[in-house]
Formats: structure tokens, C-alpha cells, sequence
């Protein structure tokens, strides 16, 4: 065991040992002696493992025979040593050997930080000679004088550690078995990384991966090494390098692959076995506990299941018996096959060689057909070096400086004069349209960002096509989207092109053979060059079809994505199309979700049964898609009634009009003949209060929204559904108040992912005065209005109040009456008060006149005045 830890492994493989001597008729007690002195190695650089080790041999040892800690035996187990303390003048006594000790002794500088991955070669002759020559020097220190006596037992006890562990790493073993250590590149320290750059460049990823090519060196030819490890060496592009030497060199005997929840472990993780000699044809044993059902499964009903495919083939375990699991191996029964028997030529045919034993022959054969990046060019994009300076959400910025691909050409005249440009950077699990939401600063065509240092501009001459582009990181399945011209994009959001097959590329990854495809090689960063390898069968029979059936879910996603405020191609608010009530309105809306996600599950549904016929998979894979994978959104009541105040509050600042589609105003000119039937507010301020103190109340403005879009007749049966909608005690009005006052604005930074548009002034938690502004109108002269006009005011009409309440204190009759108006009064003296501390802060801001420029962005801007 060359990471022997506390010994585990050696003590289980005593007992093995032991029944082997056994069956060729040893005694206990003679066994148990040759183990330790013939067997049995191990190494670790950790002292107290070694420690432990040791005693754990020794016990097991006397448990067979009682007098071995009286023999004299020392196991051949070690913690291993550094050289760099040794005094190579003590040298000077090997005679002529002393240029080989001196090998031994530079060796193991070091030592402790690369452990047993050290490179030992020495011949079992030329140990010995070292061997000889120290007994030799100890035999002749006892007729030297004090001082060579003292030099030879300095020079024994220093170099023989040195020399015992030379033999053990020299050597070449039957068995090697370990459960190493992990460790990924990133964490090593210089020495050794540089040390497994120059050694282990087939694996030099982690260290786990580096104990398995070193185990292999340890072996004698026909030997056999065992190890538990990550299983992600498996299948990841960046082990290519360690699978192709280890399949050329080696024959897999067996893997157990585990995944996570088996034996209590929380990762997943796999056990295996490799003899070091190619056989051709060999078929290895695998073994694949690794759905996550297992976890459900006690540890000795997994042995059972492992044992009973192992003696049968053929064995399935039902999994019916057990919680529901999704699982793509499961036949109609709910069953699992575990026990796969497989080539490991058979690997080869899959580009970088991915272990992967489960997957059927005609999976694997289409690795012999024409790749996507045949027909289409996956690509990564720009790296800014600084996302804060040069990305933006699209909402945060002046409209009027950016780029919108569907209403201007794309040639570079054409967009001149403009900052902001839309910039694919990944984002949520959403499959063919939408995540549109960052822009980046192409101002001068990308002037600061060609000359920006830390930047790198990947594949310039694709910037500004269409194309279609995928989350890089995601923990599910990637999910690919469709883009019009105009875009660049950055590695988060890689992107793929082509001139003839877009559409049926991206039909082709959005579909279940893909999928599968693309679960060989699990990960959860998917690359363009994962994408680039998938084998594309072309059908020119179907193409055209398929491109139908893309366009139509294009179109589909494109009307959920935009049906919202976020969309820079939102136009109107759905339940406000038609002068019906808002449950009528949301009814619609409801009905119009419903066939939007059943359009789009039909035409997914369809485009898998067609792929699965075009690659011959019908054994293999269904069409049916679960509903939880549709990425549309439903009807959602509480929603969609937050999503209509939020859009009136757009059009109580102008952001919108209901004269108007789209938006209207986001920066630049304002233009008061496009609002007509709603009039936005005059100064920018919309007050937040516990009543209705100021004519622009926002309460107020809201309910004549209502009146205005669906008229007076209903007014009171809308606000009641509104208030049923957003829950909680009270009239219609008081429960919408107390959603202004506690809980629209944390849902606005929600919606707006933290950059917000329309900011909060708020008091504090007394409520003494909160107000609403929309960022886009801001003037340096807002908060000194604000002041004079509504903090001012407010605090005169509490001034007033707490008047009117002290009369009624002084002259009421009752003691409930007087309690009551204390207790009103306190109130009352705790919102002044917190509305006097926050009238002196912003006084301070009213005095600066703080400009703002909005293409800082929300997140500086915000900073300003927090």
C-alpha cells in the first residue's frame, strides 16, 4: 500500500494472505511471520499513520501467533524520511560507493512532500551492496577509535531508513492496493506540481490520478493494482491523456462504480482493478451502483445486490421496491441492469476515450460518424478580465446608448454611436430562446476592451452572428437557445455557428440523443469542445421538418421570455390586453401559458422520436418529456398579479405607457405626448406612506391604474382579487398597502437581480417616510425636492397629529380611549423622530446634488447613496 494511512487495507489483505498460506498447509504461526517479512509493505508520510499502522499488523499478527512481539520481526511498513538534514561528509565511508549512497541520500530530499510518487530506481544488487557496506562499517566501528564509533552510528541510524525505503520503492510487487489521497492541481504547492508536470504529465490533475499511473510502475509484468478513487477520471477530457495509456499498457479487470449515497459515502466514487498487461480482447467485469435510489438501500442489501449480479449476470434489481428514481437505465419495470461486460478496445471508438462500460453498441458506433463541429463552429468568446467595468444587466443602462439587434442592422456603420451591445453570458436551465439580459461596452467597436490588458477576444470574426449558445456551468443537462444577429458572447455562454444546419444542430442537442450522448462524458461545465465531438447524423430526408418543428419552439419561447419586463422586447403586460376584469384577464393568460407549454412539450416530444429513429436508439430511449423539463413558466396568480403592479409602477414613472407599447422612456429625451390616458408622475417621487398623506400616494396612483385600464364598474371586484392574490388580513386596500410598504421593493431587487430601477428611500423600520424613485429620470436636484416637498411636509402633518392625539389624551373620558390614543401617539413619536435622524442625512444629500451616470450601473450608483 504505497498511501497506507492507518492500515487498513494491509490488515484485511493479512487475512487473505493468511488463508492462502493456509490452503498450501502452513501453520498459523509460521504465516504470520512470513507475512510481515515477505508480504506485506506500506508506506505513508504521515508519522502517526505509519504508527498506527504498524500496531494494527503487530495485533493482527499475534492474533495468529502470541509470541511475535518477542521474535524480533519488524513489519515492513514505514513513514517515509528526508534526506536534506543528512551529513554527506559521513559518506566518505561507503569508499567506492559512495557516489551510489549519495544517490540514495539526493533521492529523498524532499521527500515527505512528494511521498511515495517518488521515482526510486535502484537495482536489488546495488542495495545490497549498500547493505553489505554498512553492516561492514558497523562490524568494523567496534575497533575504530570514539570518534569512529560515534560517526558510524551517526551514519547507520541516519542512512539505513533511507536505504530500507529505497528497497521498498524499488521493487517491483504482484499487488498494489491503495486508497490515495485527493488533491487537485490548484492546491499543490510549486514543488510538487512542477515535480508531477515533469513526472506524471498523463495525470498530473490530481493526485489520486497520479497514484494510479505510479501503481502501475510498481508492478512486475502480469501484476495487479486495486484502488478506490473519484470517479471522475472516468470520463473527464482532462484524463484523456491517463485512459489512453492505461488501456494501451493495461487490461481492466473490473470497476465498481459508485456514485453518491453508496456505503454512507456522500461523493461519488469508484473501486478498481488493472492488470498490467494488455490482453487483447479481454472483456472486463463492471459493476454500476451508482443511481441515486441507492442511498435509500441499506449497506448490506447493496452487497447482496453487487454479490447477486456478479454470480448472475443477468441480474436486474427492481427498483420499485424502493423510492422513485429517474433513471435512464430503468425499463418499463422499474428495473436496473448493474453488471455490464465490455472490450476496453471498445472505448476507443469515443473521442478522449471516455470509460464508458454501460452505454450499447449502437451508441457507441455513431462515434463513427461525422461530428458537429464538421457542419458548426463551437466556440468560446471574449474574456473581459473585468465583468464589473465592461458587463451590464440591459435595464441598468441609458437605452438610448444601446444596440437592440432587432431593430438595426448589424453592420459596423451601422453600429456606431452606440456602448452597449447584447452579450450571451449563459444563465438560467432555459432551452431554445431568452437569457437575454447583459450587454458589454463595444463602444468605438470595442475600443476599451481591445486595449484593456487583462482581456482575451476569442473568435472575432463570429462576433455578431447568429447563432445559438448554452450555460456553460450547470447542474442539469445544458440547455440550448437560439440567438438573432447582433450578439458577442463570452465563455460562460459559449456559442456554436453555422452557415447551412443551425437549426438543426440546435434541434439536435435539445434533444434526448444528445443528451444521452453528452451523459457520457458527465460534467457539469460543459465546453465547446464537448459540444464540437457529439456525432451528428444529417438527414437530409428530415432537415426540413426538423427545422419546422425549431422554429416553432423558437417562436414559442421567444413570446413566454418576452412576455415579461425584463425582456428588452416586452410590450405589454398580458393582463392588461383587454377591457375585461383581472380574473378574466389572468384566466386567458392562464389558458394562453397552458398552450404554450403544451405546443412546446409536443414539438420537444416529436423532435426526440425523430432523432431517436434517425440514430436507430428506439431500444434505448422514449420520447416523452417530463413536464418539469419544459422550460416555459405556468400561470402563477400571486405571480403574474406582483408582475402587474410592478408594470404599473412602471407607467406611474413612464418607464411605460398605456398609450404606447414597449418602453418608452429609459433615459434621453422625454416625451409627455406619449402618455395620454395614464399620466406618469410629474416630480419622479412617488411616496410610500402608512396612509394616504400625499395626493401622489402610491396606493392611490395604483387603484386609479385600475380604474383606468379596466374601468370603475369593477374597481372594487379587481382590488379584491388582487389583495385574495397577494394574501393577507385587512380591506382590499390596507392588505395592497401593506404590500407597497413590505414587500414590493424586496421583490423588485428580486426581479431585477439585485439592480433595481426603481430605488427605495426608506426611513427605517418605523416607517416614517418611504419613497419610490425610477433611476432613469434621476436629477442631481431629486433629493433636495424630495426633502423640501415630501420629508418636510410629512414631518409638519406628524407635528400636527401628535397635537390633535395629545387633546384627545387630555381630554378623554375613558381609560380605553386614552389608551388608545397613547399608544397611537407613541407611534407617531417614534416615526418623527426616525424621520428627524433620516431628515438630517439626507440634507447632506440634497446639498451635494450627487450626479449619476448610468452607464456606472446600478451597482456603483447604489453605493453612492447607501
Amino acid at each position: 500500500d504505497p498511501c497506507m494511512g492507518s492500515g487498513h487495507i494491509l490488515v484485511y489483505a493479512f487475512d487473505v494472505f493468511m488463508q492462502i498460506y493456509r490452503s498450501e498447509g502452513w501453520t498459523e504461526r509460521e504465516a504470520a511471520k512470513s507475512i510481515l517479512q515477505n508480504n506485506i509493505y506500506g508506506l505513508d508520510i504521515d508519522e502517526r499513520a505509519y504508527q498506527l499502522s504498524y500496531f494494527a499488523l503487530m495485533m493482527k499478527a499475534r492474533q495468529y501467533n502470541r509470541r511475535i512481539l518477542s521474535e524480533g520481526i519488524v513489519p515492513n511498513v514505514m513513514a517515509i524520511e528526508e534526506s536534506n538534514a543528512f551529513n554527506k561528509d559521513l559518506l566518505r565511508r561507503f569508499g567506492d560507493l559512495r557516489s551510489l549512497a549519495e544517490r540514495v541520500v539526493n533521492t529523498f530530499i524532499d521527500a515527505k512532500e512528494y511521498g511515495s510518487i517518488l521515482n526510486v530506481e535502484f537495482t536489488e544488487e546495488e542495495l545490497d551492496s549498500l547493505e553489505d557496506k554498512l553492516n561492514e562499517i558497523d562490524k568494523m566501528a567496534d575497533y575504530g577509535n570514539l570518534l569512529d564509533q560515534l560517526e558510524s552510528d551517526q551514519l547507520i541510524y541516519d542512512f539505513y531508513p533511507l536505504l530500507k525505503q529505497a528497497r521498498i520503492m524499488s521493487q517491483k510487487y504482484e499487488c498494489v492496493v491503495t486508497n490515495p489521497p485527493y488533491m487537485g492541481s490548484a492546491n499543490m504547492g510549486n514543488k510538487l506540481s512542477d515535480y508531477l508536470k515533469k513526472r506524471f504529465p498523463e495525470s498530473k490533475m490530481d493526485m489520486f490520478s497520479v497514484f494510479i499511473q505510479k501503481s502501475e510502475s510498481m508492478l512486475n509484468i502480469n501484476g495487479l493494482f486495486g484502488m478506490i478513487t473519484q470517479p471522475s477520471w472516468l470520463f473527464l477530457s482532462t484524463f484523456s491523456k491517463l485512459r489512453e495509456r492505461l488501456i494501451e499498457c493495461n487490461t481492466i479487470d473490473s470497476i465498481l462504480h459508485m456514485g453518491r449515497g453508496i456505503f454512507g459515502i456522500d461523493f461519488g466514487s469508484v473501486a478498481f482493478c488493472v492488470r498490467k498487461k494488455n490482453i487483447k480482447g479481454y472483456n472486463g467485469n463492471y459493476f454500476r451502483l451508482h443511481k441515486r435510489t441507492f442511498q435509500y438501500i441499506e449497506p448490506e442489501d447493496i452487497e447482496r445486490i453487487y454479490l447477486a449480479a456478479k454470480q448472475n449476470k443477468e441480474f436486474e434489481f427492481d427498483f420499485s421496491l424502493y423510492k422513485s428514481s429517474e433513471n435512464s437505465d430503468f425499463d418499463g419495470n422499474g428495473k436496473q441492469r448493474i453488471y455490464y461486460c465490455v472490450s476496453q478496445d471498445k472505448f476507443k471508438i469515443i473521442p478522449d476515450i471516455p470509460l464508458a462500460y454501460w452505454i450499447s453498441d449502437a451508441l457507441r458506433d455513431a462515434y463513427k460518424l461525422p461530428s458537429v463541429s464538421a457542419v458548426g463552429r463551437p466556440c468560446k468568446g471574449i474574456d473581459t478580465g473585468d465583468n464589473n467595468t465592461f458587463l451590464r444587466l440591459w435595464y441598468e443602462i441609458n437605452n438610448n446608448s444601446m444596440f437592440f439587434p432587432h431593430t438595426k442592422t448589424v453592420e459596423a456603420p451601422d453600429r456606431y454611436g452606440f456602448k452597449w451591445f447584447p452579450y450571451n453570458k449563459g444563465g438560467d436551465y432555459r432551452r431554445w430562446y431568452g437569457n437575454n439580459e447583459y450587454v458589454v461596452n463595444w463602444e468605438n467597436d470595442g475600443f476599451d476592451l481591445r486595449n484593456y490588458a487583462k482581456s482575451n477576444l476569442r473568435n472575432k470574426d463570429t462576433y455578431f452572428k447568429s447563432g445559438i449558445t448554452w450555460s456553460s456551468v450547470t447542474s442539469m443537462q445544458p440547455s440550448i437557445r437560439y440567438f438573432d444577429y447582433g450578439y458577442l458572447f463570452d465563455n460562460g455562454g459559449s456559442c456554436l455557428f453555422s452557415d447551412k444546419h443551425l437549426l438543426y444542430i440546435l434541434g439536435f442537442l435539445n434533444s434526448k440523443v444528445a443528451m444521452r450522448f453528452l451523459s457520457i462524458s458527465p460534467t457539469l461545465n460543459t465546453q465547446p469542445g464537448d459540444i464540437g465531438k457529439l456525432p451528428l447524423l444529417l438527414s437530409e430526408e428530415d432537415e426540413s421538418y426538423v427545422e419546422t418543428i425549431v422554429n416553432n419552439c423558437i417562436k414559442v419561447s421567444k413570446a413566454d421570455w418576452d412576455a415579461f419586463e425584463t425582456s428588452w422586447d416586452f410590450k405589454l403586460h398580458p393582463l392588461v390586453r383587454g377591457l375585461k376584469t383581472i380574473e378574466q384577464s389572468y384566466l386567458d393568460w392562464d389558458r394562453e401559458c397552458s398552450d404554450r407549454f403544451s405546443q412546446l412539450k409536443n414539438n420537444e416530444e416529436e423532435l426526440n422520436r425523430i432523432f431517436i429513429d434517425i440514430y436507430g436508439l428506439q431500444d434505448e430511449l422514449i420520447p416523452d418529456v417530463d413536464d418539469k423539463d419544459i422550460t416555459l413558466r405556468k400561470a402563477d396568480l400571486q405571480r403574474e398579479i406582483k408582475s402587474l403592479i410592478s408594470y404599473a409602477v412602471g407607467c406611474m414613472f413612464g418607464r411605460y405607457s398605456l398609450d404606447v407599447e414597449g418602453l418608452v422612456y429609459a433615459g434621453g429625451e422625454w416625451d409627455g405626448n406619449k402618455y395620454q390616458v395614464f399620466i406618469p408622475d410629474k416630480d419622479n417621487i412617488i411616496p410610500i406612506c402608512d396612509d394616504e398623506y400625499f395626493k401622489d400616494d402610491i396606493v392611490g396612483r395604483f387603484i386609479e391604474f385600475v380604474r383606468v385600464v379596466y374601468g370603475v364598474d369593477t374597481l372594487e371586484e379587481n382590488l379584491r382579487f388582487i389583495a385574495d392574490a397577494l394574501g393577507g388580513k385587512g380591506t382590499s386596500r390596507e392588505i395592497i398597502r401593506s404590500y407597497f410598504i413590505n414587500d414590493f421593493y424586496n421583490d423588485h431587487i428580486k426581479e431585477y437581480q439585485k439592480r433595481p430601477i426603481y430605488w427605495q428611500f426608506n426611513s427605517g423600520k418605523k416607517n416614517g417616510f418611504k419613497a419610490l424613485i425610477y433611476i432613469h429620470r434621476y436629477t442631481p436636484d431629486l433629493i433636495a425636492r424630495m426633502r423640501t416637498s415630501y420629508v418636510h411636509e410629512q414631518q409638519s402633518r406628524y407635528d400636527n397629529q401628535m397635537s390633535m392625539i395629545q387633546n384627545r389624551i387630555d381630554s378623554a373620558t375613558s381609560t380605553s380611549e386614552r389608551v388608545k390614543a397613547e399608544k397611537g401617539m407613541k407611534k407617531l413619536k417614534d416615526q418623527a423622530e426616525e424621520l428627524r435622524v433620516y431628515e438630517e442625512k439626507i440634507h447632506h444629500w440634497a446639498d451635494k446634488m450627487e450626479p449619476m451616470d448610468l452607464d456606472d450601473g446600478v451597482k456603483v450608483n447604489y453605493a453612492k447613496f447607501q
